[in-house]
């Protein structure tokens, strides 16, 4: 099948967080599978560059890349001008079999969701989490929303959600329940086979061999939940430790601020964005990582943490506790509260036992249920079912599986 996939930021640009990890290792996968995967993009990198390339071909995958009207905006409002898009779009979409686009609220799913639309192309539709309107910009999102954002995923062929959480997303934003299907995330399983040693981010980042530390990962913006962390640090024992991993994607200070008010200065490393073995480090070196993010549609995070070894805290609302307790890998807290998180976080600090239980489940979860092969031969039968019903030539429907692995429709 020739599948074009459409995300505002894609390979390289992590500092955009998940979702186009996602995007690229799903694609990754299916161009294993032996599609052909195109992926039409920005040159979005992280705050202070862009990806020089317009076009790369990586690991299968043709990458086309449009310059953005203003890389400050991309970043620092997510709001994305690729310049040459439309154009592109009027021209291009019909030489695919099917759109894949990711995330929700950008114009790059709005030009081409369009001109599929009129090409008679069906699309498909990962949120990933963003088809509330959630945390920062809420009056444009609710203006977007009210400008025809609904509308494209209530026409889309299917829409997929990486939790059953996400499910009532879909369902407020008025997509037929019938069109909704649950295919998770995942993870690059043999990225986890041969680990950094231990001790490696501690050495280089002052934290002693016999200091507990905590590590939380992820984009820094204000419902990742960090001033909780902070809150519950200072309950903790002076010999824990925190380490928060990420690019902040909000003012630094008031954090900072915080940090000193409750005395935890000296016990806290910003170290910015980590990518490859230095984040996979970070994760090796923790005793515990703790994600207390509210409105978390995944656990990629989590599911990171458990295959490198460190058991997990997360919030029990959405999908990423909705994994951390089918993986049995951690503990739950509500949002917010403090005290909370840290007694759990003791609990898992003082229990070297129950650590080491949570590590073993979660990473057969992850094995059984989480590897990106598993999951593109997941969503591939989806696009095969899509374009029967469509009427694609007999040759582009071949192999298609009966069953979605057990993911039934939602």
């Amino acid at each position: 099948m020739r599948i074009l996939h459409v995300s505002p930021s894609f390979y390289p640009a992590w500092a955009y967080g998940g979702i186009p990890r996602c995007a690229y290792e799903l694609c990754r996968a299916l161009a294993r599978l032996g599609d052909e995967v195109t992926v039409w993009t920005t040159d979005a990198c992280d705050a202070a560059g862009r990806l020089p390339e317009r076009s790369a071909a990586v690991d299968g995958i043709d990458i086309r890349r449009f310059p953005n009207l203003s890389n400050r905006l991309a970043y620092q409002l997510q709001l994305y001008l690729p310049l040459g898009l439309a154009g592109q779009a009027r021209a291009g979409v019909g030489a695919f079999d099917l759109v894949h686009i990711h995330s929700h609220r950008h114009l790059l799913e709005a030009v081409v969701s369009r001109a599929a639309r009129r090409l008679g192309k069906p699309y498909v539709c990962t949120a990933n989490g963003t088809a509330p309107a959630i945390e920062r910009h809420l009056s444009a999102k609710w203006l977007v929303d009210r400008l025809g954002a609904r509308e494209i995923l209530r026409q889309a062929a299917a829409c997929i959600a990486v939790a059953h959480a996400e499910i009532s997303h879909y369902r407020q934003a008025g997509v037929a329940p019938e069109s909704v299907e649950v295919i998770p995330n995942g993870l690059r399983l043999e990225e986890y086979d041969g680990l950094p040693a231990r001790g490696g981010f501690r050495h280089r980042h002052g934290i002693g061999a016999n200091e507990r530390l905590t590590v939380f990962v992820g984009k820094i913006t204000p419902r990742k939940g960090v001033d909780v962390l902070l809150r519950a640090l200072a309950a903790l024992p002076p010999d824990v430790q925190l380490a928060v991993v990420g690019n902040f994607m909000m003012p630094q200070e008031p954090l900072q601020r915080l940090a000193r008010e409750l005395g935890v200065e000296t016990r806290v490393r910003f170290t910015g964005l980590l990518t490859g073995a230095d984040k996979l480090s970070a994760y090796v070196d923790a005793d515990v990582v703790a994600y207390p993010s509210v409105d978390e549609i995944f656990g990629l995070v989590p599911a990171e943490a458990l295959m490198c070894g460190a058991p997990v805290v997360v919030c029990d609302d959405s999908g990423c506790g909705e994994l951390v307790r089918a993986a049995q890998g951690g503990l739950l807290v509500r949002y917010g509260d403090a005290p909370a998180l840290a007694q759990a976080l003791r609990r898992l600090l003082d229990d070297a036992e129950l650590r080491a239980r949570c590590v073993a489940s979660g990473q057969r979860y992850a094995r059984e249920h989480l590897g990106w092969d598993r999951i593109a031969a997941q969503t591939q039968a989806l696009y095969r079912e899509i374009l029967d019903r469509q009427g694609l030539p007999r040759e582009a429907r071949q192999g298609r599986p009966t069953a979605l692995a057990g993911q039934g429709r939602s």
